[in-house]
C-alpha cells in the first residue's frame, strides 16, 4: 500500500474534521521521500511512476473512482524517450482534461 492509503483518513477532505485537516495536513509535512537510484543531474529528465492511466478516462484524464478529479502530465505513470515526448504528453494529456471541465 502507498502512503495514502496507510497514513491518512479514507474520506473526502471536505468530510473531514478541523482535527483531522491538522494531522493530514501535519503528516504530508513530515513525509520523506528517499531515492533509491539516480543517474545524476545532467540525466536527470522525467520522473516515473504516478496516477496508473488504467485508472483514467483515456478520453477526458478523468479518475474512474473519484469523478471531477483529473491527472495529467508527469502525475501519471506515462514516460517518454527524451527528446520532447514528456512535453508533448503534458500538453495532449493537459488539452484532453481541459476540454471536459
Amino acid at each position: 500500500e502507498g502512503f495514502a492509503a496507510a497514513n491518512l483518513p479514507d474520506k473526502p477532505l471536505n468530510q473531514m474534521s478541523t482535527r483531522e485537516i491538522g494531522q493530514t495536513a501535519e503528516m504530508l509535512n513530515k513525509w520523506k521521500v528517499e531515492f533509491s537510484l539516480t543517474e545524476g543531474y545532467d540525466r536527470a529528465e522525467v520522473t516515473l511512476g504516478g496516477v496508473s492511466t488504467a485508472e483514467l478516462s483515456s478520453q477526458t484524464m478523468e479518475s474512474k473512482k473519484v469523478p471531477g478529479l483529473y491527472f495529467i502530465g508527469e502525475v501519471t505513470d506515462v514516460t517518454g524517450w527524451l527528446g520532447g515526448y514528456n512535453f508533448q504528453w503534458a500538453w495532449a494529456s493537459g488539452f484532453a482534461a481541459g476540454n471536459n471541465i
